[in-house]
């Protein structure tokens, strides 16, 4: 049987429930522009019909409808795109930092550029071809001094701009590990006011977004891998550690960043990686030009300034005029003269250098190049023109003659054969650590471009990781947009609908008024 008053409750359910709609349009409205805000939608449905009370069914045909509910407010999510943008998140700004590093670099370098190593490089070793034709100039002698004393300290401020990149980037990933912690913080704060709200029956959806706003920029800094369970459970798993589990967190720590396996985090543990690579592959570019073993040939006439081991059958004359012919292998004494060409093995351009002469009286052993820390591995930082042939380009011992007179050893001044050998070396193939380059073995220029190709190899890679993934990334999001974004032309034609239905709902309860108030007012009043 129904109420008398059924129509009523009707009409109230109706425009109780229209508003809540119109209520739920406009605070998508509102929100329109609201980063992370996810798309709400009220579900309606029509409520319990009723039936006469008894033991059996009414013969009165069919049910009556006691109008309209909303089960429930949801946000519009696809969780599957929520994973995918996340996924590709992390990695585009991974890609991003390791471009930006590798930019950087490349513009330490500047390579090719007329200001770059390879251009100090080439002064050095043209100066040493102007000494060669010229070794008793002066100005030739300066010129080479001035031009190693360049190539020095561009290596060194190579070395000082590889430093400061470091710090940056340890000095970032401190910063990114705060901005990180105190995401997962609130992450793990705000699944206490869910878990509170969901339990009183309504919708968190204002908070669930937050939630997964938090996310999304967590995702931004390190790789993130969200675990929601059917009874509520959520815990967030970032760079192998659970930092969130429930309302509890556990912050990530620097030793953590190099399990971290994207995101920005992960960026700045492989460009320090980069930035090592280039230094050690720069390290053994001068080691190798300083201290490199390598075979150099001398023409006759050398007057050797210590013991040589010599790799090929050699004619010398002795200190006592006396020529004497030594085998491969053997050691030739100091102060013999080479009447046959010799190939000996020496330590790089200090080990030839060595075996020079100096003006005027003949010193010899005198390396060119010196470490600022005394160790005997030369580095871009440590490299150094020998102070004593700074303040006196006498001693760069470009000859490889004396003669005495009047019993006092006079170097013979347009003797070239040492600077001969040392320009040289430009064109001398040496060995290089296989593992930092494409190349094992080739000339200094070799190994330098070799090295320039690796690094751009490895930028161009990283640019177009970064932009592929960069382009990706906001497709997804635009995908994500289309599900959860919201669309004012959609709103408002909604606005429209619910609001007729108000209108309408209202009109209802006027008229079921207007009925009740004739019966209960008009009529029965015959005889009164």
């Amino acid at each position: 049987m129904r109420s008398t008053f059924h129509g009523l409750e009707t009409s109230k359910r109706a425009i109780l429930t229209q508003q809540t709609a119109l209520f739920t349009v406009g605070h998508n409205i509102a929100n329109a522009a609201s980063k992370g805000y996810s798309k709400q939608r009220v579900n309606l449905s029509a409520t319990k019909p009723i039936e006469a009370p008894g033991m059996q069914n009414s013969t009165a045909p069919g049910q009556l409808g006691t109008g309209v509910q909303y089960d429930s407010i949801e946000r519009l999510r696809d969780s599957y795109l929520d994973l995918q943008f996340r996924r590709e998140n992390a990695a585009a700004n991974m890609w991003h930092v390791v471009d930006s590093t590798l930019d950087s670099i490349v513009a330490l370098l500047n390579e090719p550029g007329e200001s770059g190593l390879r251009s100090v490089m080439d002064k050095f070793w043209d100066a040493l071809e102007v000494l060669n034709r010229d070794p008793g100039l002066l100005s030739a002698r300066i010129d080479l001094v001035g031009a190693a004393v360049n190539m020095a300290d561009a290596f060194n401020a190579v070395e000082t701009g590889l430093n400061s990149l470091e710090s940056d980037i340890q000095t970032n990933i401190e910063r990114k590990l705060v901005q990180a912690n105190g995401l997962i913080e609130n992450i793990s704060n705000l699944f206490t006011l869910i878990r509170r709200t969901e339990a009183m029956g309504n919708n968190a959806n204002d908070y669930l977004d937050q939630r997964d706003r938090l996310v999304d920029e967590l995702s931004k800094i390190v790789d993130v891998q969200v675990i929601e369970t059917p009874d509520g459970g959520y815990s967030i798993v970032a760079a192998g550690v659970t930092v969130v589990a429930n309302d509890t967190f556990t912050p990530l720590t620097a030793d953590d960043v190099a399990n971290a396996i994207s995101g920005e985090l992960a960026g700045y543990a492989r460009s320090l990686g980069e930035v090592s690579l280039i230094r050690d592959q720069l390290n053994a570019m001068v080691d190798t030009l300083v201290n490199g073993e390598i075979t150099v040939r001398l023409e006759n006439g050398y007057m050797t300034s210590g013991p040589l081991v010599v790799l090929n059958e050699v004619t010398v004359r002795d200190a006592s005029g006396n020529t004497v012919t030594y085998p491969a292998g053997s050691t030739v004494p100091a102060g013999s003269e080479i009447i046959s060409p010799v190939e000996i093995r020496v330590n790089g351009f200090n080990g030839l250098h060595r075996l020079g002469y100096a003006l005027p009286d003949g010193q010899t052993d005198i390396p060119f190049f010196v470490s600022s820390d005394g160790s005997g591995t030369f580095t871009l930082g440590n490299i150094r023109v020998n102070p004593a042939i700074v303040n006196n380009t006498n001693l760069v011992a470009a000859s490889g003659k004396y003669e005495v007179v009047d019993g006092q050893v006079r170097t013979i001044r347009g003797n070239s054969d040492i600077a001969h050998a040392l320009a040289g070396l430009r064109d001398k193939v040496f060995n290089y650590p296989a593992d930092l380059t494409s190349l094992s073995s080739g000339t200094i220029d070799d190994y330098f471009r070799a090295l320039v190709s690796d690094l751009g190899t490895r930028s161009n890679n990283a640019h177009r990781q970064s932009t592929n993934l960069k382009d990706l990334t906001e497709a997804i999001e635009i995908r994500r947009q289309e599900v959860s974004g919201v669309s004012l032309d959609e709103e408002l034609a909604d606005m429209l609908r619910f609001q007729h239905a108000y209108n309408a709902a209202a009109r209802n309860m006027t008229t079921v008024d207007e009925m009740l108030d004739r019966i209960i007012n008009h009529m029965g009043i015959v005889g009164r």
